[in-house]
């Protein structure tokens, strides 16, 4: 009998941790004021439209569509004011304003022309040839500085296109290493405008991350005669207008080549992959064109959040009205809710005025718990026994076994109750 209710606790505790969990957050941030803004209006060079059918996207569909997500836009400018980043499970930072691919290699500072010239890389009213160092110089620090304390305090990234530039800057590189911005992606390219020599071809890219991973989940693979080693995914269907813009390393040259001459493209990924402790997704049929990567928080990155970055000419959101990119779609709905659920950042509303946060989590010592009111705690094992319950907010769990353990929480005042997911380390 003891047995079956320890089960039935279970089975409820894990019914709510589910439905806890199910509910994520998520923040696409991007160039414009507003998420459906194509800037047309303004004085930039070229429109950002693939940003603007990106954050369409994710707004009208992925946030409408998507079961127990919440979602957000935000601009560069509200970031760098102070938004708020540390609710989100998971953000989505995207980039490509569709000028000269060399000017937006340094994002989300500006690269300098030959002549020494900057532009305006992060203003609502897009990229600018035009600079105003008082205003763009801090608007870039404290983007920077955001960013980087979001990734630092364990949040989790998705970098679409040009925005894979910022993983020095954010500190997604190891900055012990010697010329860590050399560690980039170190080869861009790509049209302003679509490239109609390039419509009638269907694009794809070799998948080198798990067979069964969930960032491919609902996506048809298939065997191209380029490469049989790995699986094939086509992006950009026949019809589909392509600009072929991209940001990728190229092993054939650049820090990983120079400093291992001689060495065979296998060998070359595989110090790569160490190097930034990172896990190579995405690849060209040769293998030397590396155009997605997941940065995972190990080694020197332990503790701090996954970020994952597509960068291939094939991840493109605006294609016409002839082709599709359904399967783009899918591996970034899949990327989103996959960094949601791997996301440390435990935080939920009771009642919209109130929010929880547990830290760190994994938890080696002691857990501390943020909330403004009066709780009690209880935490529950694997096998549903309780094994503390107190209304102390730091618990001391230096003593207990590696493993996952369900807490629940009640709030004496409204008799709210959830549940969470925490890690023993």
């Amino acid at each position: 009998m003891k047995k079956i209710t320890q089960k039935l606790v279970l089975l409820f505790i894990l019914a709510l941790t589910t439905a806890s969990f199910a509910q994520k957050k998520i923040a696409f941030i991007g160039q414009a004021g507003t998420y459906n803004d194509d800037l047309s209006a303004t004085n930039v060079e070229f429109l950002p439209e693939g940003d603007t059918a990106a954050g369409i996207w994710f707004m009208e569909d992925f946030g409408v569509n998507t079961p127990n997500v919440t979602v957000n836009y935000l601009s560069f400018e509200d970031v760098a004011a102070g938004a708020n980043l540390s609710q989100y499970n998971a953000i989505w930072i995207q980039y490509d304003p569709e000028t000269w691919t060399g000017r937006l290699t340094d994002f989300p500072r500006s690269r300098p022309e030959g002549d020494g010239t900057k532009h305006s890389m992060l203003k609502e009213t897009g990229f600018d040839w035009t600079r105003n160092e008082a205003i763009d110089g801090p608007l870039e620090n404290a983007f920077v500085a955001a960013i980087k304390t979001y990734y630092q305090g364990g949040g989790n990234m998705l970098l679409g296109n040009f925005a894979g530039a910022g993983i020095e800057p954010f500190g997604v590189i190891n900055p012990a290493l010697s010329s860590p911005w050399e560690y980039k992606p170190n080869q861009d390219f790509g049209d302003v405008f679509a490239n109609a020599g390039l419509t009638a071809g269907a694009w794809g890219n070799w998948w080198n991350g798990a067979t069964y991973s969930p960032l491919i989940s609902g996506i048809t693979t298939s065997v191209d005669a380029c490469n049989v080693s790995l699986p094939y995914i086509e992006f950009l269907s026949s019809g589909t207008e392509k600009k072929n813009r991209v940001l990728q390393y190229n092993l054939d040259f650049g820090r990983i080549a120079n400093d291992n001459p001689g060495a065979d493209l296998a060998t070359k990924r595989g110090i790569l992959e160490n190097l930034l402790q990172a896990k190579i997704l995405v690849l060209n049929c040769g293998g030397n064109e590396v155009q997605g990567l997941q940065f995972n928080p190990t080694g020197f990155n332990a503790g701090k959040g996954t970020v994952i970055f597509y960068g291939a000419g094939t991840y493109d959101w605006s294609v016409g009205i002839v082709g599709n990119n359904d399967n783009v779609k899918k591996l970034t709905k899949n990327t989103l809710l996959d960094l949601a659920n791997k996301s440390n950042l435990s935080s939920a509303s009771f009642d919209g005025a109130k929010n929880i946060k547990f830290y760190p989590n994994p938890v080696q010592n002691e857990l501390q718990i943020q909330y403004d009111g009066d709780l009690t705690t209880s935490i529950y094992g694997i096998n549903g026994a309780k094994l503390i319950e107190t209304k102390l907010k730091t618990i001391d769990m230096s003593k207990m076994a590696t493993g996952t353990y369900v807490i629940k929480t009640v709030d004496n005042e409204t008799q709210k109750t959830n549940s969470y997911k925490i890690i023993k380390k």
